[in-house]
């Protein structure tokens, strides 16, 4: 990474600029023609740079890490991992740059780029020259001295800018050009912003000055300050009233979502909306909701630990404070592992809350302990979610649990990485805004290359100053002991409980998932990892939870199982597989809701249903599981 030496500003790895011809011969060159500049000295506005991560020259053109230079030049910079997109704004000015893209986006205009952003080592590089000199910067190379002199524009606006809206789309963050506003307590968004951001949407002006916006197969005909939309060719009367602002369309955002099947919040005293359409947020569809009592369940007799992968959780502190996390780098929690398996298979659960007054970056970093064998990441998948909303079950945990359990984790980058002895590498980065949750979920095998015994260290590392998180290696902070979130490492990241079998036409029997009986699995005194504390994981964060129910039907004839599905301990939510589909469960309050699962045919004399369950991060609380015959 690279700072200012008496710069305090924040800023995000972007790569420099442009080397003109005739400078000196690179110390390294690798295959695909990326060279090694670290003679370069590089002056911005006056102060020299330290660069701690190579310079990098590809055909004739000088690039840095993203974070980095962004900060040098007073930018702040906003990374879509999805996209691959850097999108950045200094003095009203926003460049959106793509990696591996040779065109850029200069306030919404096309621009041709001499060389197209990259990553390298797990580092995002983008070009010097392009990125100061449209962010207004003049930019001048020494060939002789070797150095690049950079002067950056500092003409700000004469009056402070308000801070600017901020617009979340199924965990997309978007800083708004333009504002949200408020006609007769209704919403509006300029229809510009739906379709730039959710997947299989299109916008455009018709002829009679109407607008038509297409998401998903479904088409909206807005028209300025008229009630009737075109929904599909059918005419729909709303109470809200489109309009025309500043060329731009505003639709009612709360009839697009609920027309879309979603959930709209807006906080106006931090102006920030947040839009979930669920058909893009979700695999799974979510059961209906009955209102009503359920009777007291039972425990589950007994429960194992079963399976090969094991769970590592980063949970406490979850609130990170300047107290708790006193330091600019740290480590928040550590697994040492010392295996003979020939692979290795982990699950990392992290669920962390930023109070500490600044962004930072989190992430799963790997120290290779050996001094003789290299390890390899042969398989690494995950999903995070991050939002600002209390809606944490909703926002991150539903999602995390539905793509667990609909095997939809994402493949990582550092898939395939080696680690040689005493390296540490990164398998995961999170960016975290102040004030914001991130909840993220990343499964990892790891194996010695030469079949040797592996030894190595897995951490989540934080960072508030855009250190490099391989340096990181400080003992992991001290618990939160007034707020005792899990924290550990423990042999397995899945339960079964197989329940006692039961008999068609017998009374409803229930039993309560997550009790007292069977959450000694995960305690403190059994964690692996006890530096600094440990604390158990009662309510099974990160864990799949399998569900056998045997049934015995000595009738004959064909049956009808009903299976219901309620909260014991508050308010509830999660994924549930049925036999092999996933649902999603809405939020249920304890003792007057529930939901019910898919009928069971019983045509034999004997079957068994099997259930798994992923408790939604945020309301990890007890369920229960009633079973009788229809």
């Amino acid at each position: 990474m690279f700072k200012k030496l008496r710069n305090t500003c924040i800023v995000s790895a972007v790569a420099l600029a442009t080397i003109l011809p005739g400078q000196a011969s690179a110390t390294a060159i690798s295959n695909n023609g990326i060279q090694i500049k670290n003679n370069v000295s590089i002056t911005i506005n006056g102060e020299t740079i330290s660069v701690y991560d190579p310079i990098l020259n590809k055909s004739d053109f000088l690039l840095l890490p993203m974070r980095a230079l962004y900060e040098a030049i007073g930018a702040n910079v906003d990374w879509n991992k999805e996209t691959q997109t850097a999108s950045a704004t200094r003095n009203g000015k926003i460049v959106d740059l793509k990696i591996d893209s040779m065109t850029a986006l200069v306030d919404g205009q096309e621009v041709a780029m001499d060389v197209a952003p990259f990553m390298h080592q797990d580092r995002t590089y983008m070009p010097l020259r392009f990125v100061s000199e449209n962010f207004d910067g003049n930019v001048h190379w020494d060939p002789e001295t070797q150095s690049v002199d950079i002067t950056m524009s500092d003409d700000l606006p004469e009056t402070p800018q308000e801070d600017p809206y901020i617009l979340h789309i199924n965990n997309k963050r978007i800083v708004m050009k333009d504002p949200i506003i408020m006609k007769d307590s209704r919403s509006y968004l300029p229809a510009s912003y739906i379709h730039d951001y959710l997947d299989d949407s299109a916008g455009a002006w018709l002829p009679d000055n109407s607008f038509e916006l297409q998401i998903a197969g479904m088409s909206f005909v807005f028209k300025d300050n008229s009630n009737e939309v075109l929904v599909n060719n059918e005419t729909v009367t709303l109470t809200e009233k489109p309009f025309i602002q500043k060329g731009k369309m505003y639709v009612p955002i709360t009839f697009l979502v609920n027309a879309l099947g979603g959930n709209l919040r807006y906080i106006s005293d931090k102006k920030e909306m947040y839009i979930y359409v669920y058909r893009y947020m979700y695999t799974s569809s979510f059961l209906e909701k009955s209102y009503g009592s359920t009777s007291s369940p039972a425990a589950v007799p007994s429960a194992r630990l079963e399976g090969d992968r094991d769970l590592f959780i980063s949970d406490n502190p979850e609130t990170l404070t300047r107290k708790l996390v006193p330091k600019n780098n740290v480590t928040l929690s550590q697994y040492d592992v010392n295996s003979t398996a020939v692979t290795n298979k982990h699950r990392v659960f992290g669920w962390h809350y930023n109070t500490l007054g600044t962004d930072v970056n989190i992430g799963i970093t790997v120290q290779n302990k050996s001094t003789t064998e290299s390890i390899k990441v042969v398989n690494s998948r995950g999903i995070n979610q991050k939002t600002g909303n209390s809606w944490v079950g909703h926002d991150i945990g539903l999602t995390i649990a539905d793509a667990t359990l609909n095997n939809k984790l994402k493949k990582s980058e550092s898939s395939g990485i080696v680690i040689a002895p005493g390296e540490t590498k990164v398998i995961e980065t999170y960016d975290l805004h102040h004030e914001y949750i991130i909840g993220f979920l990343h499964d990892l095998d790891i194996q010695a290359v030469n079949g040797g015994k592996p030894e190595y260290m897995i951490r989540t590392v934080l960072t508030k100053d855009n250190s490099d998180l391989t340096t990181i290696q400080s003992e992991q902070v001290a618990i939160d002991e007034y707020a005792k979130h899990p924290r550990g490492a423990w042999p397995s990241a899945t339960i079964l409980a197989e329940l006692p079998a039961y008999t068609v036409d017998s009374p409803e029997v229930g039993y309560n998932i997550s009790n007292g009986r069977t959450d000694h699995l995960q305690t403190a005194e059994n964690s692996f990892s006890q530096i600094n504390g440990a604390v158990g994981n009662p309510g099974h964060f990160g864990m799949n939870y399998k569900v056998s129910i045997p049934v015995v039907n000595p009738t004959g004839s064909t049956k009808t199982i009903k299976l219901k599905l309620a909260g014991r301990g508050g308010l509830y939510s999660g994924a549930i597989k049925v036999n092999g589909k996933v649902h999603l469960v809405p939020s249920l309050r304890v003792g007057e809701e529930y939901v019910e699962l898919p009928d069971y045919e019983m045509k034999g004399s004997s079957g068994t249903i099997e259930l798994e369950l992923m408790h939604a991060g945020g309301v990890n609380l007890p369920v229960a599981i009633y079973v009788e015959t229809k």
